[in-house]
């Protein structure tokens, strides 16, 4: 009966030891993942935020860029139209 109690207790002492293994190793593979996941998303939003940030710089350059050509073709045309008598101010 010593006997059958000691090994017993050997085989719930590897079996502790099996889960506490297997334990670690799950929480080593899930805490990767999810580091992983983490950063990849966050280059990803870093990605798309610089890429919008320059579209936006890149559409109100162009666009102040037609604003002022508009406008100084506009000032031209008035200019004719006002004749050299005209003064411009």
């Amino acid at each position: 009966m010593k006997n059958l109690i000691s090994v017993s207790f050997l085989i719930l002492l590897a079996g502790c030891s099996t889960v506490s293994g297997v334990w670690e190793a799950g929480k080593t593979v899930v805490t990767g993942t999810v580091d992983a996941v983490v950063t990849g998303t966050s280059q990803i939003v870093g990605a798309v935020a610089e890429d919008v940030a320059d579209t936006t710089a890149f559409v109100v350059d162009t666009t102040a860029g037609v604003v002022e050509d508009v406008a100084d073709k506009v000032d031209e045309q008035t200019d004719n139209l006002q004749g050299e008598e005209s003064p411009k101010k």
